[in-house]
């Protein structure tokens, strides 16, 4: 092996075992200030593979070694490899690396890539602070890394089309729209007469789904289920059908093909989406229809004043971290509750401090925010 062929598989190996992608006490940001001009592209993609990968390092040390040979074609991004496949979102200012990077990754034959649905959006390569690349147990941790995906009985898709005719003709006594999305991403946006899931991990799903209130939105009804991309409904449509308990299963899952990504490509104006899409990148949103006040969910409303807002901040606490709403007025100053203010300021001058959960570490909480105000 060649002095540069090495360099490219120490550097690898390197990023490759790097866990955190942010400094301890630090957290990714939720708005992009950029002076780019946007010709780029964010890529967001998924696969569940029909012949559990073998070797998934090897496969991301590839992909490492691959965009540390061309350091001047910067890919940034989040990629997760499990035995389960791949669930990846990427960013660079050229979009021709782009189409290359893709082209690559499709090379790899385990991954089964070739007919993928690649959601493209303009951004930069500084949507992402870097690139990191993990082997993890499952794609998105559910708590479920043997449960299969595929040929589910009574698990369908729908495409965008079908999502958006059905949701208009369903019978809402006998019909559920269940986001499974964390609720500070369900706040700002969601399908119109939509459940919101009161967790701030997608593991936290299957605890909340135990409790009686939540049953009775799933058990023998058809359940309508979304999600960003689409990557997490695959888990929960055969948990519901598999693992619930026969008698408190649906009858029938529904799910979002493409997720709310593929709803907006279709449906420009917003279709029944109300609100934006939150994205796990540095671009924290990214409005679906009309970006006027009135598209709003009543969701969407401030922290800090209860007044509508999109604008997404996080709790000025110290390390926490609660991804927040605080419009323009209120700007970065709003805690999310007042034990966290309470905590961090009896900090002050304190170099090693232990934040202790608040109020908002529990479903109660974020049932509020996931409420509508009270009229």
């Amino acid at each position: 092996m060649s002095n540069s062929c090495k360099a490219v598989a120490a550097l690898a190996a390197s990023l490759m075992l790097t866990s955190r992608r942010s400094k301890r006490g630090e957290s990714d940001p939720v708005r992009l200030t950029c002076a780019c001009d946007a010709s780029g592209v964010v890529v967001l993609f998924y696969k569940y593979v029909s012949v559990p990968l073998g070797d998934p390092q090897s496969i991301a040390k590839n992909i490492l070694a691959w965009t540390a040979s061309r350091p001047e074609e910067k890919i940034t991004g989040k990629i997760r490899l499990a035995r389960e496949g791949i669930n990846a979102s990427f960013a660079s200012s050229n979009a021709n690396v782009v189409e290359e990077f893709i082209a690559f990754l499709e090379s790899t034959r385990e991954l089964e890539l070739v007919g993928t649905d690649y959601k493209r959006e303009r951004a930069c390569e500084h949507a992402f602070a870097s690139l990191s690349v993990r082997v993890v147990e499952e794609l998105c941790p559910f708590g479920e890394p043997d449960l299969g995906v595929e040929n589910v009985k009574n698990v369908t898709s729908l495409s965008p089309q079908a999502w958006d005719e059905s949701l208009r003709t369903r019978d809402e006594t006998s019909t559920t729209v269940l986001d499974v999305r964390n609720f500070y991403e369900s706040r700002i946006g969601h399908f119109r007469g939509a459940t919101l899931a009161p967790i701030r991990r997608f593991s936290q799903l299957k605890d909340w789904m135990a409790n009686e209130d939540a049953i009775k939105r799933i058990e023998g009804r058809d359940v309508f289920i979304f999600c960003t991309g689409g990557v997490r409904c695959e888990k929960v449509g055969s948990y519901l059908m598999e693992k619930l308990p026969p008698e408190r299963r649906p009858r029938s899952v529904k799910k979002l093909e493409g997720g709310i990504v593929a709803y907006a490509r279709e449906f420009e104006d917003g279709g029944l989406f109300q609100g934006s899409n939150y994205v796990f990148d540095a671009r924290g949103s990214v409005p679906v229809g009309p970006t006027n006040k009135e598209n709003l969910p009543e969701t969407s409303r401030c922290d800090g004043c209860a007044e509508p807002s999109g604008r997404l901040s996080k709790c000025v606490g110290r390390n926490c971290h609660i991804v927040l709403i605080a419009c323009e007025t209120c700007g970065d100053t709003v805690y999310c509750c007042s034990l966290c203010r309470e905590q961090t300021e009896r900090s002050e001058g304190v170099d090693k401090f232990k934040r202790r959960a608040c109020e908002c570490d529990c479903f109660e909480s974020r049932e509020r925010r996931c409420a509508p105000p009270a009229r």
